[in-house]
């Protein structure tokens, strides 16, 4: 019984530092895109991009590590993590594709 309450309390813990974080780092951004009264923050999409990617990896590596531990609560949590944030970073990855090749179709029939 102990065990499985370390393994909620530890699974529960870390996933709210790592929504902490998250929530910490939007915050941020949004700052800076305040402070530049709506024009574009160099960098911006780079550091999104950075950060949901070792966001995704290190909650992976996480859930295998409590998996091997054998906690089965914190390892699930971790997963879970991982796959949202890999699914935001694919859905993030797309939209900016989107906008690049939008950008340059745009310019390509500009030129003719």
């Amino acid at each position: 019984m102990v065990g499985w309450a370390v393994d909620l309390v530890l699974a529960v813990v870390v996933t709210g530092l790592e929504v902490a974080a998250l929530a910490l780092f939007w915050f941020r951004e949004s700052l800076k895109a305040w402070a530049a009264q709506g024009r574009s923050v160099p960098g911006g999409t780079r550091r999104l991009v950075v950060v949901l990617g070792v966001g995704t990896a290190l909650p992976g590596l996480g859930a295998v590590a409590f998996f091997e531990v054998g906690l089965k609560a914190a390892a699930v949590s971790q997963a879970l993590m991982a796959s949202v944030l890999g699914s935001i970073l694919a859905l993030g990855l797309a939209t900016e594709a989107g906008r690049w090749l939008c950008r340059g179709r745009r310019k390509g029939g500009a030129e003719r």
